[in-house]
């Protein structure tokens, strides 16, 4: 299973802001540039399929069509990271929400881990999650 994330015509600055932070890479695999696609000449360049990889994990991304696309980019689904390391786990937590929405500020929580969550800047959800 892949997850797929959907965004309003910023998903190549989004797939940036997540390479920065967690040392990825980009594969944009094909753009709205088609003349069969029929998209405004602002949207030519938008992302139509990419690949983003960082560590052993791969998602997929593009922009939502621009018109006809009424439906919120919100879901019950979130991006969960799971890591060993509380320093590493805090740094990806505040530079990933940065400019977002915390729900869960990244703390020690009742079950022993550290653990936050949040919908970026994006309007993505992200869970952050730090066992030893």
């Amino acid at each position: 299973m892949m997850p797929y994330l959907s965004f309003q015509g910023n998903c190549e600055e989004a797939l940036h802001f997540y390479s920065d932070i967690l040392n990825g890479q980009i594969e944009i695999v094909s753009r709205y540039d088609n003349p069969a696609m029929n998209v405004p000449e602002d949207f030519k360049n938008k992302i139509l399929h990419a690949r983003f990889s960082f560590g052993s994990s791969t998602l997929f991304a593009s922009d939502v069509m621009p018109k006809g696309q009424n439906e919120p980019l919100t879901s019950n689904i979130a991006l969960s990271l799971g890591l060993h390391d509380e320093e590493a786990a805090k740094n990806i937590f505040d530079r990933l929400s940065a400019g977002g929405n915390v729900h869960i500020p990244f703390k020690k929580q009742f079950w022993g881990d550290w653990h936050g969550n949040f919908r970026d800047r994006f309007g993505i959800r992200w869970m952050v999650n730090c066992s030893k």
